[in-house]
C-alpha cells in the first residue's frame, strides 16, 4: 500500500469521525433545558468560608442561600486553634432552613 493511499484513507476516517461527532452534538443539543424559561438548579445554594483570627486560630463556616427569597443563613461555624477566647460553635446543619436563626 502506498503512502498516498494511506493518507487518503486516514483523512476519510478522520472526516467521518468529525461528521459523526457533529451529528451527535446537534442531536444532543436539540432539547433545551430552558424551554419554559425555568432554570435547572435547586432552590438552595451553599457556600463555605474561612478566616484567620490570629496565628493559631481561625473560624470556618457555611452559608445557605434560598435562591427564591434571597435569604442567607449561617448554618455552620466553628473555631479552631489554641486561643481560649474563641470558643464559637454553631451547627444547624440538620435543621430546616426556616428553623435556622
Amino acid at each position: 500500500m502506498n503512502t498516498a493511499k494511506k493518507w487518503r484513507e486516514r483523512f476519510l476516517y478522520f472526516s467521518l469521525g468529525i461528521i459523526s461527532l457533529a451529528a451527535v452534538f446537534l442531536l444532543l443539543g436539540a432539547s433545551s433545558d430552558f424551554q419554559n424559561n425555568t432554570l435547572n438548579f435547586g432552590r438552595y445554594a451553599i457556600s463555605s468560608w474561612a478566616t484567620q483570627i490570629d496565628n493559631k486560630s481561625g473560624v470556618i463556616g457555611a452559608f445557605v442561600l434560598d435562591t427564591v427569597s434571597g435569604e442567607t443563613r449561617t448554618v455552620y461555624m466553628r473555631t479552631y486553634g489554641d486561643t481560649p477566647e474563641s470558643k464559637m460553635t454553631k451547627n444547624d446543619l440538620k435543621k430546616p432552613f426556616i428553623a435556622i436563626e
